[in-house]
């Protein structure tokens, strides 16, 4: 399908330049290439791009890129496992499901807590969700964790209706705003953009109590564990950036979002600043939530644990040497 993007484009084309950040030199022989896949666009999946363009990695003589962004969080995961990419942004669910198909791929961090990020938007004419019946919606994948969490949300308002994956959330954006499809989900970055310019309204998408991920493989770290550390303090360090930089932070994320009014995207970014951890130790909330959606299809869910899915080793020795004590010993607020 075509989408006329043009009304969309049109408000997101100014981009703000991003400001100067001081790099730390390190000798070039010795960096490492990473490449890094996000599942989506959105800024709590920004942390790696951030860092790199920020040169956090360099510090740590990493070669950090990320490119795959939006790529959809089952196929970030399934570059990991071939080896397309070293590391994922992504969401529990395609990585839970990796592993009970016996695949290779570990979480590492949870940058964030969970918190309400994503909503499905409709047309102002549609003010219930139970008005979905029969329509289109605008999805990222057919089987992603996002996907999944909108179907359920609009299944349990009454609806069954017609699900189109789109891939990225702009292409969503515009399939709405052009009226190709009458709802779709959307993160928090675009849900008050549309609210405001077309009058959509919100609804809260069904959450499965855990949240984004930054995972790895459990091969990379047993061949190369001190590479996998010196990505883990870059992460870490980024994270600290974003909670206590704004002014070098906001223009990054605007070039990163695609968001010209850098009102809007300071307003973005106070909301995702208390999300993000300081200690982003793999904490996967409520993992029931996902045995019982993935058990429908792989029985071994029901007794899948946190540790067949994670490996907290890396942020926990980040605390006992007191790393992230020390990142945020000197800040004044």
């Amino acid at each position: 399908m075509t989408l006329d993007r043009r009304d969309f484009m049109q408000f997101v084309a100014s981009v703000t330049a991003a400001s100067a950040i001081p790099v730390h030199p390190v000798e070039a022989e010795t960096s490492q290439q990473v490449r890094v896949a996000t599942g989506l666009l959105a800024m709590w999946q920004s942390t790696a791009w951030l860092g790199a363009e920020a040169g956090i990695f360099r510090k740590y003589s990493i070669d950090l890129s990320v490119p795959a962004i939006a790529v959809g969080g089952p196929q970030a995961a399934a570059g990991v496992i071939r080896g397309d990419f070293e590391f994922a942004h992504t969401g529990v669910l395609p990585v839970a499901e990796e592993v009970l198909k016996g695949n290779d791929i570990v979480i590492l961090a949870t940058p964030t807590s969970e918190f309400p990020n994503q909503f499905v938007m409709t047309r102002k004419e549609i003010t219930e969700l139970g008005q979905l019946a029969g329509r289109r919606v605008g999805v990222l994948s057919e089987t992603g964790q996002t996907s999944l969490a909108t179907r359920i949300t609009i299944e349990k308002a009454g609806a069954t209706a017609t699900y189109l994956p789109l891939v990225r959330f702009d292409r969503i954006f515009a399939a709405l705003a052009a009226g190709e499809i009458d709802a779709g989900a959307l993160p928090v970055d675009l849900r008050f953009v549309g609210a405001s310019r077309y009058g959509w309204n919100a609804f809260p998408i069904y959450e499965f109590g855990t949240p984004s991920i930054f995972a790895s493989t459990r091969r990379l770290i047993a061949s190369n564990r001190e590479l996998v550390g010196r990505v883990m303090r870059g992460f870490v360090e980024t994270i600290h950036l974003f909670k206590t930089q704004p002014d070098l932070v906001v223009p990054l994320l605007q070039r990163y979002l695609n968001v010209a009014d850098r009102k809007a995207a300071e307003d973005l970014y106070a909301y995702h600043v208390p999300v993000f951890q300081k200690v982003p130790k793999p904490l996967l909330g409520n993992l029931q939530n996902v045995r019982d959606v993935l058990a429908r299809k792989y029985p071994a869910a029901v007794s899948l644990k946190e540790s067949d899915i994670a490996d907290a080793s890396f942020i926990e020795e980040l605390v006992h040497e007191g790393f992230i004590e020390h990142l945020y010993a000197s800040d004044t607020k």
